[in-house]
């Protein structure tokens, strides 16, 4: 959108520079004796009261609210798309809707909400808040952000265990193919409760009774990701009125990464029978456990913007391939479309 706006900015200037000289020129020509004609008068009132000219002048620096909401089948990372190599196909749809702040200094901050239909009810089951920070040069993009996600209604399904992403990215744009690198670090846990009662018949003499099992279960994981990427942006202007512009740019990741877990239990488990823990902890697993850096996988992302005065859709496609060994589906499509608008 940047790019769109900065395009429109410099035709709009170049008709500016071109109205001061039709102004000087007439004016000497004509001196002090002899104004401008009806005709002429006419038309530089209509350049001047013309409201997208002057919009479009006042758009290359500007702050402005973008609200919106999106729907898709997957829980997308807001900026990390290496987390969403570990995504998986779902029947579930998600609702994202989300307001943000922009200021024309880079700086940026957005509030959304995760909603979800589950068991028959919809619930706000996440939120995040995510501060960030965009530096747009004529050959470098650069920007770095923070997700902070913040746990809402409980799910019968497992949410994303990260509660914390941290991303910076670079992209060079003096190239036809816009090559990128980033980085990324994300951390979280997750605590599952166990509680169970059974009966027990030991051997005689003892009698039969009832064996009552509580245990927490906490997982703590923490990720960090490099991918690589390469894109070009398509823009075009015009399409059905004067006011509306098309952005395509699809873009081709190679995600690495490497992941780290520990899985603790509570102490009441320790004072079980030996038999008890083994089994607990073999279902939930103990300890610590490390995946070591490699490539995760290659991806394509997308994705259509088409704009219409403070409107725009933007639909999305990111398709996934897992490349190390693994017994599961290895690929995975994701899709997520977004009406908003800037104001």
């Amino acid at each position: 959108m940047h790019h769109l706006n900065q395009t429109r900015s410099n035709r709009m200037l170049k008709q500016l520079i071109y109205l001061l000289v039709t102004c000087l020129v007439m004016h000497s020509a004509y001196g002090q004796d002899k104004g401008l004609s009806k005709e002429d008068k006419r038309l530089l009132d209509s350049m001047l009261n013309n409201d997208e000219f002057l919009k479009l002048l006042k758009d290359r620096d500007r702050s402005y609210f973008d609200v919106n909401i999106g729907v898709g089948n997957g829980v997308f990372s807001q900026r990390n798309n290496s987390l969403n190599a570990n995504q998986t196909e779902t029947n579930l749809v998600f609702f994202t809707p989300s307001v943000g702040y922009m200021h024309k200094s880079g700086a940026a901050i957005s509030f959304s909400g995760y909603l979800v239909s589950d068991q028959g009810k919809m619930k706000m089951y996440q939120y995040a808040l995510n501060p960030s920070y965009t530096y747009d040069g004529k050959s470098v993009t650069a920007g770095i952000s923070y997700t902070w996600f913040i746990k809402g209604k409980g799910t019968s399904f497992d949410p994303s265990p990260f509660q914390h992403d941290l991303f910076a990215s670079v992209l060079y744009k003096k190239t036809w193919i816009q090559p990128g690198i980033s980085v990324g670090y994300a951390a979280g846990k997750n605590t599952e409760n166990f509680d169970t009662s059974f009966w027990f018949t030991p051997p005689p003499p003892l009698q039969p009774r009832i064996i009552h099992i509580t245990d927490t279960i906490v997982t703590k994981l923490r990720g960090f990701s490099l991918s690589a990427s390469a894109s070009h942006q398509w823009d075009f202007e015009h399409l059905l009125s004067k006011k509306d512009a098309l952005t395509i740019q699809p873009t081709l990741y190679l995600n690495a990464g490497t992941q780290k877990w520990s899985v603790t239990h509570s102490s009441t488990l320790s004072r079980r029978r030996p038999i008890v823990q083994n089994a607990l902890k073999s279902r939930y697993g103990d300890g610590t456990g490390t995946e070591s850096f490699n490539l995760q996988s290659l991806a394509l992302l997308t994705e259509l913007t088409y704009y219409f005065g403070k409107f725009y859709l933007q639909p999305q496609l990111y398709l996934d391939y897992y490349l190390p060994s693994t017994d599961a589906k290895r690929f995975s499509a994701l899709y997520s479309v977004v009406v908003g608008i800037n104001f």
